[in-house]
């Protein structure tokens, strides 16, 4: 099943490539809710699910940002009901084809886009020479190239680029990360982090018709399991250390070859190995939900649960928290459970208001995180053998 990714791999000619120096480590606090002089404008590219039940509710609990304009391909729906519903000018609704135009529109500040995989270097550049301000869902795109076309676009047009990786910002992961950077458990030696959810049972259960289908398509996600869920342990065991990995191996299976087609694998279970012996074992499964982040020392360990209803890594949607809970050692941390999307566009406009050249998670982290899944590829098209970064 691993021809058509083996064969991407070697086109996209990067994938192997070591991390970029300026790969920035993340820094963990939470961010100020500043006073801005005005609230800016955000257009949001792409109005499916994600839009319409992530992101769109979350804009109002922010202090600097308003939904300004839309692009959307149905214009004469979608886009007209977000209008009447989020109050902004008919004329703020763009097409796919009309995106060009927003250069013109200084009501618009800032995109977030919420495409499919493959259309997010695209768009990113488009925005980025029309002068805009770009959050761009993770994966960053379907290949490293790609990610250093949009980092070079952003550069050139002098705006801002972030990958919304809205757990820098989440109160558990961050106390999280506090704690282990602190020696709470000793020098770190493992992490299990799995982000996995029943993707299969959705695509063969009683509403198969509303989930969506574009995930099975290899050209548009860029792969399986690990470009979808796969990024958060990457994430994760990068964030909770404050380290890079060094090398990779991946190992992945299809128990359904007949739902999940060639280049889309089903589970991909991949260990990340560090300069300093830190070993952290991940998976991405659509074959069942679960998920894990736990990190350990010899003097115990520091884990993220779900809450109830909640998820380790799951995101918050239509206007609601999703619930977590921090435990050191078994003992719960009680922390504030919060809007994550509102958390992460609030701080990227505070930065943009505050003029700053780069962004808490960077294009170049997403950068960094697409060579990984890369490595994992090639790792699992050799049979796990070892892939040095």
């Amino acid at each position: 099943m691993y021809t058509t990714r083996r064969a991407y791999i070697k086109a996209s000619g990067s994938g192997l490539a070591a991390i970029l120096a300026t790969s920035i480590a993340p820094s963990f606090v939470y961010g100020a809710h500043h006073a801005p002089q005005k609230k800016l404008g955000l257009a949001i590219i792409g109005l499916g699910g994600y839009a319409t039940n992530n992101i769109a509710p979350e804009i109002a609990s922010t202090s600097n940002v308003r939904i300004a304009g839309v692009v959307t391909g149905h214009p004469d729906t979608k886009g007209k009901a977000w209008s009447e519903q989020y109050g902004f000018d008919k004329d703020a609704i763009y097409t796919y084809d009309t995106i060009e135009k927003i250069a013109n529109d200084d009501r618009i500040d800032l995109v977030h886009i919420a495409l499919p995989n493959s259309m997010h270097a695209e768009f990113a550049i488009k925005a980025a020479k029309a002068g805009k301000h770009v959050m761009v869902e993770k994966p960053m795109a379907t290949s490293s190239k790609d990610c250093q076309a949009m980092i070079e676009a952003a550069k050139k047009a002098g705006v801002l680029l972030g990958v919304n990786y809205r757990l820098h910002w989440e109160p558990h992961h961050v106390k999280a990360t506090e704690l282990l950077a602190s020696g709470a458990v000793g020098d770190l030696t493992n992490g299990n982090y799995e982000f996995s959810w029943g993707y299969y049972n959705g695509l063969t259960g009683p509403n198969k018709d509303k989930i969506k289908k574009w995930l099975l398509d290899p050209v548009m996600t860029g792969g399986g399991a690990l470009f979808d869920t796969g990024v958060y342990p990457i994430q994760a065991a990068c964030y909770l250390t404050g380290k890079e990995p060094v090398s990779v191996r991946g190992f992945a299976a299809t128990r359904h070859p007949e739902i999940f087609p060639e280049g889309v694998e089903e589970t991909m279970s991949y260990e990340l190995m560090f300069d300093d012996g830190f070993q952290a074992l991940c998976r991405a499964s659509y074959s069942h939900s679960f998920h894990e982040c736990s990190t350990v020392g010899p003097n115990g360990k520091i884990e993220i649960m779900p809450g109830e209803r909640g998820s380790v890594f799951g995101q918050s949607g239509r206007g609601n928290a999703n619930p977590k809970l921090l435990f050191h050692n078994n003992k719960e941390i009680v922390l504030p459970q919060t809007l994550q999307q509102a958390d992460l566009l609030e701080a990227f406009a505070t930065a943009i208001q505050a003029g700053e050249t780069s962004f808490k998670t960077p294009g170049e982290m997403g950068l960094r995180d697409i060579r990984i899944a890369e490595a994992v590829y090639k790792s699992a098209c050799k049979d796990g053998r070892s892939v040095t970064l």
